[in-house]
């Protein structure tokens, strides 16, 4: 009987697939998401660090990625607070 406590290969695998297909450059996102103004977006990482949402943002090369999940779970968290900054 396998070890139902360590992930298989393949569940590791789907695991950063998922992980990666979720970080999005921010063009991509507002693409994605038009009903987030861009400029509200690039306020909000701009103040990422004040604002609790520099978890789910990575920088890779000069560009930033945008966690999907990440990004509905802050916007969960802060519901009812101003959170553009």
């Amino acid at each position: 009987m396998p070890n139902q406590a360590v992930p298989s290969q393949h569940d590791a695998l789907t695991q950063a697939i998922a992980t990666i297909e979720d970080l999005v450059p921010t063009e991509t996102f507002c693409r994605k998401f038009p009903n987030i103004p861009e400029n509200t977006l690039k306020w909000q990482l701009t103040c990422r660090h004040k604002n609790g949402l520099a978890e789910h943002v990575k920088i890779i090369g000069k560009r930033r990625f945008i966690s999907i999940r990440g990004y509905a779970r802050w916007l969960e968290e802060n519901q009812g607070q101003e959170v553009g900054a």
